[in-house]
C-alpha cells in the first residue's frame, strides 16, 4: 500500500541502452568534449596574448599622450613624429581589440554548436531541452508570480510543452510553498505524461499530492499516478494509488475513475484455483 516508497524504486527505471551502446556513446561524447576543450584552449591562449598586447599599447599611448602635452622648444621639432607614432600605435590598438571580439565570437559559437552537438548525442530529450533553454533566453521570464505562470501557461497552450515545463518548474521552485505551485506541479506531470516520460511524471505528481493534499489537484495528481503505475505494468501499486483516491477523496470525479479503475484491475486478476 505504499507508493511512495515505490518511487524510489521507480526512478532507478529510467530508459536504458545495452552497455555497448552505451560505451560507444561515452567514447563519443568524450571525445567531442576532448576536441572541445582543445579548441577552447587555443583561443584563451590566443586571447591573453591579444589582452596583453592591447595593455602595452594602452601603456604607449598614455606615454605619448604624457610627451605631447609636456611644454618645450624642442617638442615642437618632433610633433609631427610623435603625432605619426600615436597614430600607428592607435591604429594597432583598434586592430587587436576588433580581434579580441572576433575571438570572443568564435568561442562563443562553439560553444553553442558543441551544446548543440552534446544533446543531439544524448537523445531527442536533451536536445528538446537544449532547444529550450535557449528560446527561454529570448523570451526573458518575468521575476513576479503571476506573470511567470501566466508565461508558462501561454507556452503551453502554444504547444511549446519543454518551454512551459521548465517554466512551470522555475516557479516551483521560486515558490515551493505558494498554493499554486500546486496546480504547477500538476502541470509538469500532464508534461511528463504527454512525453511518455512516467518516471518524471509519478514525482512530479507525487508532489502535488504531499505537499498540498487540500489542493484541488491533489485527487486528480493521485489518480494520475495510478495512471502512470498501470503504464509501468506495476499493476498492484496502481491499484493501492486508485485505492488512496476512494479513501482520501471520496466526494472527487477522481474518485469515481479510480473506482472504475479498481474494477477494471479486479475483473482482470485470474481467480486461484482451490
Amino acid at each position: 500500500m505504499r507508493i511512495w516508497a515505490l518511487l524510489l524504486f521507480v526512478s532507478s527505471t529510467a530508459c536504458w541502452v545495452s552497455s555497448e551502446r552505451g560505451r560507444k556513446m561515452e567514447d563519443r561524447l568524450q571525445r567531442l568534449e576532448d576536441e572541445n576543450d582543445r579548441v577552447t584552449k587555443q583561443i584563451e591562449e590566443q586571447r591573453a596574448v591579444i589582452r596583453d598586447r592591447v595593455a602595452k599599447i594602452d601603456k604607449k599611448i598614455e606615454e605619448l599622450n604624457a610627451v605631447a602635452h609636456r611644454t618645450g622648444a624642442d617638442l615642437a621639432v618632433n610633433q609631427d613624429k610623435l603625432q605619426e607614432q600615436f597614430a600607428q600605435v592607435k591604429g594597432l590598438l583598434e586592430e587587436d581589440r576588433h580581434r579580441l571580439e572576433q575571438l570572443d565570437a568564435t568561442l562563443a559559437a562553439i560553444k553553442t554548436e558543441t551544446d548543440g552537438r552534446f544533446a543531439a548525442l544524448k537523445g531527442a530529450g536533451a536536445l528538446d531541452e537544449y532547444e529550450a533553454r535557449k528560446k527561454l533566453e529570448l523570451l526573458k521570464p518575468p521575476s513576479d508570480k503571476a506573470g511567470l505562470l501566466a508565461l508558462a501557461q501561454k507556452q503551453e497552450e502554444a504547444g511549446e510543452r519543454v518551454v512551459a515545463r521548465d517554466l512551470y518548474q522555475d516557479y516551483v521552485k521560486r515558490w515551493p510553498a505558494d498554493p499554486r505551485s500546486a496546480d504547477a506541479n500538476f502541470r509538469i506531470g500532464e508534461l511528463f505524461f504527454g512525453e511518455k516520460r512516467y518516471r518524471e511524471a509519478i514525482l512530479a505528481y507525487a508532489k502535488t499530492a504531499e505537499d498540498f493534499p487540500r489542493s484541488d489537484k491533489a485527487p486528480d495528481a493521485l489518480y494520475r499516478i495510478g495512471e502512470s503505475m498501470l503504464v509501468l505494468d506495476l499493476k498492484d501499486d496502481a491499484k493501492s494509488a486508485f485505492e488512496k483516491v476512494v479513501e482520501r477523496y471520496p466526494k472527487a470525479g477522481a474518485a469515481t475513475k479510480a473506482k472504475a479503475r479498481l474494477t477494471e484491475l479486479s475483473s482482470r486478476t485470474p481467480k486461484r484455483k482451490r
